[in-house]
């Protein structure tokens, strides 16, 4: 460890006595001999780009904007290859520290962690340094998959074309991209009701929410059963110009949206006041509420003994049921009093006092573990939903 170190420090000493091109902003290609580094894509944080070497750069990765943030550094940025090297490529934190393990992709698409002796971090963890091959291949690198709008859409078009789901445009964000509604196609007057990416990296979550809609609008004859009793209501990317940007937490009002339920003060969270009401107005009843998210554990939050909900321990009884079936996932969940009343699922008890739940997903949890897991879990919710409502 300690030889790792001296070696980070030396390296980082040698880059900047070697400064070899001027420093450019954000948005602006970084030129080096061997290699082109861009983040003019959907997605992308690179920030400001010092070429300091013939394969070898330095990025400054700073959140989106002035004030708390939460320590999530999401960075993605893409090389373009001019000659076969190594890229050394020194990420410096502002803002935060280094969170996210780095992932590779030739197509934008598949994904591959980039194996840790590729990966160098501080012991403040405020800088990492990564290599990696160049070849004549174009190659992503960020903190996580690149789930972007336009897969949303294509997932949607998937969803749709079984029958069971239709999509209606919820209203426009801040930056006056869509989001979309999905809702089951029957006329149940109980509700499912699910979020989704309100917070820009959280694509772990992003996974569980994919899998999970997936398994309530399966062909089989338990989610057939659960569509004829209850109606699903889902936003699946409630932040859409945060994921376009590259965000670490805000919307463009420079607003966690999920500290925002409630006050209702984004044009992103009015519109699921609007919804709400317009539920309400409709004879709906919202039974359960569940928000996807991303952290550094599998962990579901949820209320205590003290916040009793309808039907009692709902919860508990859901994930506990699940437990046996899933295998090399391990969760937990944490019973918190109902206190800040911003977070979604807060609002959303103390609104109708329902089962609500906080699913959170680890960063680095395995994709295939994330996919059974949230498969499970949603089986083993429309089973108990079944019994119980």
């Amino acid at each position: 460890m300690i030889q790792r170190l001296l070696i980070s420090a030396w390296l980082s000493l040698l880059l900047a006595a070697c400064a070899t091109g001027p420093s450019v902003p954000a948005r602006q290609a970084c030129e080096t001999v061997s290699f082109t580094l861009l983040d003019d894509f959907s997605g992308a944080r690179r920030g400001r780009c010092v070429a300091v070497g013939d394969d070898a750069v330095r990025i400054t990765i700073l959140p989106e904007g002035d004030g708390y943030i939460n320590d999530s550094a999401w960075f993605a940025y893409k090389l373009v290859p001019k000659n076969s090297a190594t890229a050394t490529i020194t990420m410096n934190y502002r803002g935060g520290h280094h969170r996210y393990k780095p992932k590779l992709s030739y197509d934008g698409i598949n994904w591959t962690a980039l194996p840790d002796e590729q990966v160098l971090v501080s012991i403040d963890k405020r800088q990492a340094i990564i290599w990696v091959p160049v070849d004549d291949r174009d190659l992503w690198i960020a903190g996580g998959e690149l789930l972007t709008p336009p897969l949303y859409d294509a997932w949607t078009t998937k969803m749709t074309s079984t029958g069971q789901t239709r999509s209606s445009m919820l209203g426009a964000s801040r930056g006056g991209n869509p989001i979309s509604l999905l809702r089951s196609d029957n006329a149940a007057q109980d509700v499912l009701f699910l979020v989704g990416r309100q917070h820009p990296p959280e694509v772990s979550g992003a996974i569980a929410f994919f899998a999970f809609y997936e398994a309530l609008m399966a062909d089989t004859a338990l989610a057939s059963e659960f569509r004829q009793r209850f109606h699903i209501v889902a936003i699946p990317l409630l932040n859409p110009d945060g994921v376009i940007g590259g965000n670490w937490r805000h919307n463009l009002g420079s607003t966690d949206l999920n500290r925002d339920w409630g006050p209702f003060q984004q044009p992103e969270t009015q519109l699921v006041e609007s919804l709400l009401n317009r539920l309400d107005d409709e004879g709906k009843r919202v039974r359960v509420f569940l928000d996807f998210h991303s952290t550094r554990k599998n962990v579901f939050y949820t209320q205590n003994d003290a916040n009793p909900t309808d039907p009692p321990h709902f919860t508990r009884t859901w994930l506990e049921n699940a437990r046996p079936r899933i295998e090399n996932y391990l969760f937990n969940y944490e019973e918190n009093p109902v206190d800040n009343i911003g977070v979604a699922k807060n609002y959303m008890y103390k609104r109708y006092r329902i089962p609500s739940s906080t699913y959170e997903v680890g960063d680095e949890t395995g994709r295939a573990e994330i996919i059974a897991a949230a498969r499970v879990f949603a089986e083993e919710l429309m089973e108990l939903m079944l019994a119980e409502f």
